[in-house]
């Protein structure tokens, strides 16, 4: 049964969508191919509630606001079709990827919008019972304990219950992080057409993080989980890894640290920019004291970009 409604969806839904948009085959059928896989495999754990909550709260920072409004559901369509190799066919950088076609917003809200109408009138819990192996996101999630157990640390609060401490994880050591040995090598200087789905780190990240690692800093800001990327092994490395070097990791919604989590009340929208961000660093109601603390802080090493 899952894999009857993958099929009909990807192949009777979303195929027809992308070739009425123009994509071209060799594209179309990859893309296809990679949601085909994420949907069957998020479908596959819709039973199991936490590992499928802690995978929602990556999609909830759009999902939320998207059309028609089911919360669940949508959350679903941002990690699975949204967060697809969809997204090389969004990038300013699509001719990179073989496509002269570029799809804009209201293109992809088409697609986001028909797959919530899709799949709102199934029934997940009854597909679940068809396995699949191996499950996309169980095999990588393997590798990256401390942050998936923040993610469902996080996926347990709620707009009444917005904070709690949590027991860490032990660990041997910090997260390593291979890419950072590359930071100024002519290979990495060239990643220059990376699209919000590319597993790839450029020197400007790297930075970033070796700063969080010497401990130079200690914050990881971004505005939403997918500000930095779409990637889902992406997001769990960088989180691990700064969770793991005694950092925070913090969206304009919610912040984790390897023991404890904290979100606004309401959330608000993930933005399509970095003035977006800033405004956020504004927006402190709702949310607990040491959240608010660390945006304040925040908001002080930038102040220059609010006046």
């Amino acid at each position: 049964m899952n894999h009857n409604i993958v099929e009909d969806y990807t192949w009777n839904i979303l195929r027809k969508q992308l070739q009425k948009f123009k994509i071209p085959n060799n594209i179309l059928y990859k893309i296809l191919d990679n949601v085909k896989e994420q949907l069957l495999s998020f479908i596959s754990v819709y039973d199991e509630v936490e590992f499928r909550n802690m995978l929602l709260i990556l999609g909830s920072e759009e999902g939320n606001f998207y059309e028609p409004k089911n919360e669940l559901i949508a959350n679903m369509v941002v990690i699975t079709i949204r967060n697809s190799l969809l997204e090389e066919v969004c990038s300013i950088n699509h001719s990179h990827y073989g496509s002269k076609i570029c799809l804009d917003g209201d293109y992809v809200k088409i697609i986001t919008s028909k797959a919530i109408e899709f799949f709102e009138e199934k029934d997940l819990e009854e597909a679940s019972k068809d396995k699949v192996q191996p499950n996309f996101y169980k095999e990588v999630a393997s590798n990256y304990p401390v942050a998936c157990r923040a993610l469902l640390e996080l996926s347990k609060c709620d707009s009444l219950n917005r904070e709690h401490s949590y027991k860490e994880i032990e660990i041997k050591e910090p997260y390593y992080l291979k890419e950072l040995d590359n930071v100024g090598t002519v290979d990495m200087n060239s990643k220059n057409y990376e699209s919000g789905i590319s597993p790839e780190f450029n020197d400007s990240l790297c930075n970033f993080l070796i700063g969080i690692r010497d401990k130079k800093s200690k914050i990881y800001m971004t505005d939403s989980f997918k500000m930095t990327t779409r990637n889902f092994e992406k997001t769990l490395k960088i989180i691990e890894f700064v969770l793991t070097h005694d950092g925070i990791y913090m969206t304009g919604n919610y912040l984790m640290t390897k023991n404890y989590v904290s979100r606004r009340k309401e959330l608000l929208k993930a933005s399509h920019d970095f003035d977006g961000m800033y405004s956020k660093l504004e927006t402190l109601y709702e949310i607990s004291n040491k959240y608010s603390l660390e945006l304040k802080n925040i908001q002080e090493l930038v102040k220059d970009d609010f006046e």
